[in-house]
């Protein structure tokens, strides 16, 4: 089949389509139910990641607010039987710090699923604008 053949197939069956759309209506009370390329729903949703990454932010912050043990011997002085020492600082000390840095990877990872989440549905509404493009394109052929 030559492409001037397939073109004028292509164009007959959108007129044979738009044909039987204008029927339907004419049966009917109203417009006939048709596609609408400029409203098409493509199911994204970016809800589920952004309460994800919401919920390690909250969890993150909270975590910092809670982890305030600066002096090891202080509070061994108001617990009976417990010893704590300048070794016991520097053991705090160090799972604070590794602490902290567990929290900033959950921060960057929240801040990495954000984004990439953000360029996946910027990505997917291009190509959905596209789509509606073609649709509203071949209607018209």
């Amino acid at each position: 089949m030559s492409f001037e053949e397939e073109w004028s197939q292509l164009k007959a069956d959108a007129l044979r389509r738009q044909e039987a759309r204008m029927r339907l209506a004419a049966a009917g009370d109203g417009p006939a139910p048709s596609p609408s390329p400029q409203h098409a729903d493509l199911g994204l949703t970016d809800t589920p990641v952004r309460s994800k990454a919401t919920g390690l932010r909250v969890a993150q912050g909270e975590a910092r607010d809670k982890s305030k043990l600066d002096d090891a011997e202080a509070v061994g002085r108001t617990h009976s039987g417990w010893d704590a020492g300048v070794a016991s600082n520097d053991c705090v000390g160090a799972w604070q710090k590794r602490l902290h840095r567990l929290s900033d990877l959950a921060e960057d990872a929240a801040a990495a699923l954000t984004k990439g989440m953000d360029t996946q549905i910027s990505e997917d509404v291009s190509i959905a604008k596209e789509i509606r493009k073609s649709a509203g394109w071949l209607e018209d052929a």
